[in-house]
């Protein structure tokens, strides 16, 4: 059964995963032809809003198309385990998500590879940026998957990252990472994308710190998004 509903996922998705590619690919072309910033610029110029809109994207496919096509409540009938049901979600959109940035990555490594930066570097990077949106995702999941309409779920989605944005602001405003501690700045996922230009300035404790913390928020939110969705009735469609 998981295999038929991850089948059924990707048929939904397979359109966006296209999309964002050829999006993607597109714009980081312009950018590393017209050579008009480093490399590394391009890179967060182009992939980071990228990552922001990407996981919307993705997400409002998930849930929110599903409850306006009337399937969702269909499936959630049906003799299949809530736990299964949500696994094939989770998996074909971390997927779907993951695929643009894979193709993308490996077509920049393979052009400019070692014409400012090393390969390393660049994948270095290419992964922090893939980190910051998965971690995004998370987070508009648990915010949006109870919404009905496409529209309601971008606009969960918009208030997800604003609030990490305002967040961000007032710890860097009022110096609260001195005053509380420097937990307070890595509960924000925006705190993945800062080691794009701090990779070589960090510490490997604060890039492992930052990293486990916000792996560990990852999984409670999972785990958030399981436990409402066991329990969801799909009253209306």
């Amino acid at each position: 059964m998981l295999k038929a509903l991850l089948w059924k996922e990707w048929q939904e998705q397979r359109w966006r995963v296209a999309l964002a590619t050829v999006w993607l690919l597109g714009m980081t072309a312009i950018g590393l032809k017209t050579r008009i910033l480093p490399d590394l610029m391009i890179l967060l110029v182009t992939w980071v809003p990228t990552v922001l809109i990407l996981p919307v994207f993705f997400g409002m496919g998930l849930f929110a198309s599903e409850r306006r096509a009337g399937t969702l409540s269909f499936l959630l009938v049906q003799p299949v385990e809530r736990r299964t049901i949500l696994t094939a979600k989770a998996m074909v959109g971390l997927l779907a998500y993951t695929m643009p940035l894979l193709i993308g990555g490996i077509a920049v490594c393979l052009a400019v590879g070692g014409r400012e930066a090393s390969v390393a570097d660049l994948s270095g990077r290419i992964a922090v940026i893939a980190i910051f949106g998965a971690a995004l995702f998370a987070w508009q999941l648990l915010a949006g998957w109870r919404c009905r309409r496409e529209e309601t779920h971008i606009l969960a989605s918009a208030v997800v990252i604003g609030f990490w944005i305002v967040q961000g602001l007032v710890v860097d405003e009022w110096s609260l990472d001195q005053s509380l501690g420097h937990w307070i700045w890595t509960i924000n996922p925006i705190s993945v994308a800062e080691l794009f230009d701090a990779w070589e300035s960090r510490s490997p404790y604060a890039i492992w710190t930052t990293v486990a913390v916000q792996s560990l928020i990852t999984a409670g939110l999972m785990l958030a998004l399981w436990l409402r969705f066991r329990t969801c009735r799909e009253g209306r469609s």
